[in-house]
This record gives C-alpha cells, sequence and structure tokens, in this order.
C-alpha cells in the first residue's frame, strides 16, 4: 500500500503515472507550455472599483472617497 497523505509524495506519485501514460516528452513539453502560455488576466481592479464603501472595507481595502456632489436638479427628481 502507498501512502499518499504526504504532499510531495503524492505529486510523485501523479507525475510518475502522467510520464507512464504519455511519455516523458509529452509531459516535458505540455509543462513548458503552460508555463510559456499567456494567462488572462481577470478584471478584478474594475469589481473592486465598482463595490461600495462597506465590502471594501470588509475585505481590507481603503474607501474610494467620497462620492461627488448631487446636481442641483436631482433633488426635485428629474
Amino acid at each position: 500500500m502507498t501512502r499518499t497523505d504526504d504532499p510531495e509524495l503524492s505529486l510523485h506519485l501523479h507525475l510518475e503515472t502522467l510520464i507512464a501514460l504519455h511519455g516523458a516528452r509529452r509531459v516535458v513539453l505540455a509543462a513548458l507550455g503552460a508555463l510559456l502560455r499567456p494567462h488572462a488576466t481577470r478584471p478584478l481592479a474594475q469589481s473592486f472599483a465598482e463595490m461600495d464603501d462597506h465590502m471594501r472595507r470588509d475585505i481590507g481595502l481603503p474607501p474610494r472617497g467620497h462620492s461627488p456632489p448631487m446636481p442641483h436638479w436631482s433633488y426635485f427628481g428629474w
């Protein structure tokens, strides 16, 4: 029986399985391709900008600042 609760041993066993199934050259080329492939950046900054100050404070971000003043005609419901 093989002990797999050790992460390093588990990774080693998974790599051995991949190499046995696909060959060492294909595994190395796939790993290099994954390292060199450009990763799409997630638009996190944009979603953080849309959060209100309460949510930003909950996750440890500073508040956005004061909101701009309301135009005078908005007080009349137009």
